[in-house]
């Protein structure tokens, strides 16, 4: 274990080049670092402020690193790191209006180079792989650092990001401040490694474990593996044996699980008194210091009662900042509320809205494509446009994707930006969301439909969520894709429909296309989010049938439905794979008299009421068919939505044609839950007879 340092201040190996200064000012920012957590405790017992995770005793692995940190580097954080916010020059009132429970209202992660809290563990690891990666990639001489607990190295997180940072060699620090618990889980009990950093041999980079409460080892540790970095040596894990003296959070007592005796012992250790003693004998000390430290400290209470008097944000916090512009339907669900508690009309402007343009591909020279050609083509007019756009998925590059989609993408532009990823889903989308918040367009495929569960925290967690987080201080222009549903014999979790999980999301934009002139302008559209969206290819349609598809350049509006086939008896409304399914069922009622209106979704987060409406209006009568599971599907919130706002318009219950809440079969007996164009003829007879 590196030291220089010993207990009781003594110098016992060499100590980093820094001047008097310099040294002074550590020790006055590990010190204020601990009054900010001691009063912020106060603070919380006071009923002023939310749960709050104090890092009393883990100063000098804060310090010492943020200080071997440079300016224009990137500090991704867990949630206890007072003291690195403090030296990042925070202002206070930003710290604790968090934990006051307000939005981040001054947070700007871009002027502090610092994300915001992760409560989800380890899982702002991959974000900080993902940001170094894009960084390198626009010729950003930055390194990210992220910090993390001895806890955090069981999550699948750590592995994957340590995997990725490994192979990719990004200019990655991963320091983990090992304080020996868990909230009540000891370190025995979370790994069987005589050292957390032994674990990084596995992943081809130096481990260093260092004495944590020795801020000067720290600060060498850093400053070797920033430089290392810097220069091109890739990442560096990094093992802080550290202690942290009071609780896991307020909401914890560490009583239960913690002795007397272990604490005491701890103590003597004390990081603070530690440089203290170190300062006084190389007569650098000052009574002064404590002094200024005590003066600054006692702004705290003031920030408080700063943020206190601050004005109740207003009411449409709640929704302005979950897209970058507040679609129709959350406005209309938010107005809706207001109107029935008989609360104030909303301050938002109709002008953030969004709104969606003209349908209907452009005019021009076209070709004869499957929705796999038209997919393929828009990725590459998307990189030829955006020089920081990056394919990556696993076998995307070398081989194409296992359905070719991205065939001919690695010979025209390289490696760097069609990256054949390792076989992790959480790692791909984590790393997604780093390069994003980075300054790239990543395009992600997941290999099946069945494969992105892996990958839903990250896509849950925070592609969805990281605009609302950051009141839209980031944007994440995601676009993740993958073949969707059944219909092509395939084994378990190769035919999954898991669309209804993430129509369930706020923040997120879900878009399936049916044919490929929709592919083609919809995946461009995708694109040009500044939001997330996810891509639902139906792997039954990639080579199903061709049809004329520009060639050129053009997007088509996100949210709006499109009338395959007009009709004035019954409206079906349907998606994807099932457009055919109940085309085909519409053209042969057509024969005994029933005129069937088929609508195309498209989009279904948001979904285009306004069309079936419409429709239903005109027709009276609603048939919904989906592939997936029939319960908490879409068909049932487009049922939902109708028995709202057009039940006087229906003459016949709504049917509902859906797949078993049962799992795909497997391929030898598919056939007995596919959804046949004979069950959608039934039940559109049922709805007429009815």
């Amino acid at each position: 274990m590196l030291q220089i340092l010993d207990d009781s201040g003594r110098l016992v190996g060499t100590p980093p080049d820094l001047d008097d200064k310099d040294l002074v000012e550590m020790y006055r920012l590990m010190a204020l670092g601990r009054q900010f957590d001691r009063r912020a405790m106060n603070l919380q017992r006071q009923g002023r402020l939310g749960t709050f995770p104090p890092g009393e005793g883990q100063e000098a692995t804060q310090i010492g690193s943020a200080y071997a940190i440079g300016p224009e580097d990137w500090i991704y954080p867990s949630y206890r790191e007072h003291a690195v916010q403090l030296a990042r020059g925070m202002p206070p009132v930003v710290m604790l209006s968090y934990f006051r429970g307000l939005p981040n209202r001054d947070w700007d992660v871009h002027r502090y180079r610092m994300n915001i809290h992760t409560i989800p563990i380890a899982t702002q690891l991959p974000h900080a792989v993902g940001h170094a990666y894009a960084a390198r990639l626009a010729g950003e001489n930055l390194i990210t650092v992220v910090y993390f607990g001895d806890g955090a190295t069981s999550e699948s997180d750590f592995h994957s990001a340590m995997n990725f940072a490994g192979l990719w060699k990004t200019p990655t620090v991963f320091l983990c401040s090992n304080n020996g618990w868990a909230i009540s889980m000891p370190a025995r009990k979370q790994t069987a490694a005589a050292a957390l950093a032994d674990k990084a041999v596995g992943y081809g980079m130096p481990g260093v474990q260092v004495d944590g409460m020795d801020v000067l080892a720290v600060y060498s540790a850093t400053r070797e593996a920033v430089e290392r970095a810097r220069s091109g040596g890739g990442p560096t894990l990094i093992e802080a044996v550290t202690y942290r003296y009071g609780p896991h959070a307020t909401a914890d007592d560490p009583t239960l699980y913690r002795s007397a005796d272990e604490l005491s012992a701890w103590r003597t250790r004390d990081p603070i008194d530690r440089f203290k003693r170190f300062l006084v004998r190389e007569d650098l000390w000052s009574d002064d210091i404590d002094e200024q430290v005590t003066e600054e400290a006692s702004k705290f209470d003031g920030a408080l009662a700063e943020i206190e008097g601050w004005e109740e944000p207003p009411r449409e916090e709640a929704v302005r900042h979950v897209y970058a512009r507040v679609p129709e339907d959350l406005d209309r669900q938010f107005r809706t509320a207001l109107e029935r508690e008989g609360s104030p009309p909303s301050r938002i402007g109709r002008g953030e809205v969004r709104r969606t343009g003209r349908d209907g591909p452009p005019r021009g020279p076209t070709s004869r494509w499957t929705m796999a050609q038209a997919i393929n083509a828009t990725l590459l007019e998307v990189m030829e446009r955006h020089d920081d756009a990056v394919v990556m998925g696993e076998d995307v590059g070398m081989t194409g994707g296992v359905f070719r989609i991205t065939e001919g993408l690695l010979e025209r532009f390289g490696a760097e930006r069609v990256i054949d990823t390792p076989l992790c889903e959480t790692g791909i989308a984590g790393t997604a969301v780093g390069m994003a918040i980075g300054g790239a367009r990543p395009m992600v495929e997941i290999q099946f439909d069945g494969f992105v569960y892996p990958a839903f925290d990250q896509i849950v967690s925070h592609m969805a969520r990281f605009r609302f987080r950051t009141r839209s201080n980031v944007s994440l222009p995601i676009v993740v894709r993958w073949p969707n549903g059944g219909g092509i014999a395939p084994h378990e979790f190769h035919a999954d429909s898991p669309e209804a999980y993430f129509v369930h999301t706020p923040g997120l934009t879900v878009v399936i296309p049916s044919t490929p002139v929709d592919a083609k302008g919809l995946l461009a559209a995708a694109a040009e989010s500044p939001d997330p969206v996810l891509f639902l290819e139906p792997k039954v349609l990639y080579r199903a049938f061709r049809e004329d598809v520009p060639t050129g350049y053009y997007t088509l509006p996100i949210g709006r439905a499109r009338i395959r086939r007009p009709g004035d008896d019954v409206t079906v409304v349907t998606y994807g794979g099932m457009v055919r399914v109940a085309l085909e069922a519409a053209e042969a009622l057509a024969g005994d008299g029933i005129d069937c209106e088929v609508i195309d979704l498209r989009t279904l987060k948001p979904w285009d009421r306004e069309t079936v409406l419409d429709s239903v209006a005109k027709t009276g009568r609603l048939v919904l068919v989906q592939e997936p599971p029939k319960t908490a599907g879409m068909a049932a919130e487009v049922a939902a939505t109708v028995a709202e706002e057009a039940l006087y318009d229906l003459e016949a219950p709504i049917v509902r044609v859906a797949g078993f809440d049962a799992p795909w079969p497997q391929f030898g007996v598919e056939h007995h839950a596919i959804i046949t164009s004979r069950r959608v003829m039934s039940a559109v007879e049922e709805v007429v007879n009815a």
